[in-house]
């Protein structure tokens, strides 16, 4: 039979076809890459060669490489200008006034479908939905959870979490051992949110060592970013794994596993006994996702809850760890917190209301210098540029192009902010120029329409974990420096330092 086959005219046929299919694609592949060279709307915009010709140059950079895109960003608009070309159809801007031409209130731009409808979940979320106007009707649905008045009506809860923090924190005096102060706060910040949405403590502050499973499988799946984003195709196959396979394949995902089981059972029971809400003792993101019509799947909900769990980590857990490795390595600036803190705080036992807290100067220096040095999210937030194009940074930008700015650009801006690495919460306290606040310029939760939901629950926990942290003890960096605050870009900061760890002692009074 097979000598048959051989012998058949099947097989060089098959042969051939092969060749000519093959053929087919390497020319349509370079007759698209010089299209995209030379031909493309985008043609004269500078960048490098390859990102021009094709999507995947990113693909190699972010992946194969490993490096951080936006850091290459510096490079390349040192090299190419004020635009740089990125994609076939993408551009990055790096002048400060364009991040406000690109994020504002006015401009309701769809974002990047291959990107967001994939970094976190397939299913539809606030965080993911592109169109404006269907995020939108999502958005006003959870924002009085996350209002200023709703955070401050619940600042108890967030003290509750910092509570924990400290008596795990006095564990580690009591046994003689310095704590990873980074660790700290992601466990911190991670039942601070889940409390709050859920009104269920993910109890990660009691973990020894701050080591809890769900911070650290955090932690794990952070770096997969890149291959989620361009291989978009795995996170839609893992969302149909079901959670023993998915723990079984990767072991390091047991935390986020056992998390991602207690939403679903969370949803299932809410779903089929409404009245649980009831015995609820605040309003949790179920409330008001079932008031809402038409009421989320399980995986809408589970993959709503999830994302608000990730933004609700990050973000506040890097600038509080920034700001503290900064504060510390600096006596004077450390000297002047702490005096201030003494004077609002007389008694331990009688802690500042965070109304208090927000009017301390020198804290909310301190406060915004922490976030501007650790950015929020370092990954240009892509947008898609209407039909009819618009004029961003002094240049016409065709309709379907996508477009970006990364919050580095910003906040590294030294004509905004002389010495734009160094921590000086100083430049906070002086007197704008022009008649315009440096807070204009500060964006880790972004800017406009699609800007981060949490940003009051995000400053309520940055202050308060902040006047705890300085008022109670006495604090001394175990062998790092901020010369270790180093980070790869995987859309959040993934740092790649040393062990953030410190030696505490109580202070009594």
């Amino acid at each position: 039979m097979l000598r048959l086959l051989a012998e058949s005219s099947l097989v060089p046929s098959l042969s051939r076809y092969g060749l000519a299919m093959l053929a087919s694609i390497v020319v349509w592949t370079l007759g698209k890459a010089l299209y995209n060279i030379y031909f493309h709307p985008l043609s004269k915009f500078p960048g490098p060669r390859m990102a021009a010709a094709t999507e995947w140059w990113q693909a190699w950079l972010e992946i194969v490489e490993a490096k951080s895109l936006c850091l290459t960003l510096v490079d390349l608009h040192a090299q190419y200008g004020d635009i740089v070309r990125i994609g076939p159809d993408e551009l990055h801007f790096s002048k400060p006034s364009a991040y406000h031409e690109i994020y504002n209130a006015k401009n309701k731009w769809r974002k990047n479908p291959a990107f967001y409808r994939y970094i976190v979940s397939p299913s539809e979320s606030t965080f993911s939905t592109c169109e404006y106007d269907r995020a939108k009707k999502r958005r006003d649905v959870i924002t009085p959870i996350f209002s200023r008045k709703s955070i401050i009506s619940m600042q108890d809860l967030v003290q509750g979490c910092i509570d924990n923090m400290c008596a795990n924190i006095d564990k580690h005096i009591q046994e003689k051992k310095p704590f990873d102060f980074l660790r700290a706060f992601r466990c911190c910040a991670l039942d601070t949110v889940t409390s709050l949405c859920f009104a269920k403590d993910a109890h990660a502050t009691s973990e020894p060592g701050f080591r809890a499973p769900i911070g650290e499988a955090m932690d794990y799946t952070l770096p997969l970013t890149p291959i989620m984003k361009h291989f978009p195709t795995i996170q839609i196959i893992m969302n149909y794994l079901s959670p023993d396979v998915i723990a079984w394949l990767s072991p390091q995902l047991g935390g986020y596993i056992n998390l991602r089981k207690t939403l679903d059972a969370q949803v299932e029971e809410i779903l089929r006994d409404p009245d649980v809400l009831a015995r609820v003792e605040h309003p949790t993101i179920y409330h008001a996702f079932l008031g809402h019509d038409p009421v989320p799947s399980v995986a809408e909900l589970r993959d709503e809850a999830l994302v608000y769990v990730h933004a609700g980590t990050d973000t506040s857990s890097d600038a509080l760890a920034a700001g503290t490795l900064h504060v510390l390595a600096d006596p004077a600036v450390h000297a002047r917190l702490r005096a201030e803190l003494d004077a609002a705080w007389p008694r331990l036992d009688e802690p500042p209301r965070y109304e208090a807290l927000e009017a301390l100067p020198y804290l909310t220096a301190v406060v915004k210098e922490s976030l501007r040095t650790s950015h929020g999210v370092v990954h240009p937030m892509t947008r898609v540029v209407p039909d009819g194009g618009a004029a961003i940074s002094g240049a016409f930008v065709p309709g379907g192009t996508i477009v970006a700015e990364s919050n580095i650009f910003v906040h590294w801006d030294a004509t905004l902010f002389p010495e734009p690495r160094a921590f000086r919460p100083e430049r906070w306290l002086a007197k704008a120029k022009d008649g315009e606040s440096l807070d204009n310029w500060l964006v880790p939760f972004s800017k406009g329409p699609r800007s981060c939901i949490g940003i009051n629950l995000g400053y309520c926990e940055i202050y308060m974990t902040y006047a705890n942290l300085f008022r109670k003890y006495d604090l001394r960096l175990e062998g790092v420096g901020p010369e270790d605050w180093k980070w790869r870009d995987c859309y959040l900061p993934h740092y790649l330092g040393r062990d953030m760890k410190v030696w505490a002692t109580p202070r009594l009074s």
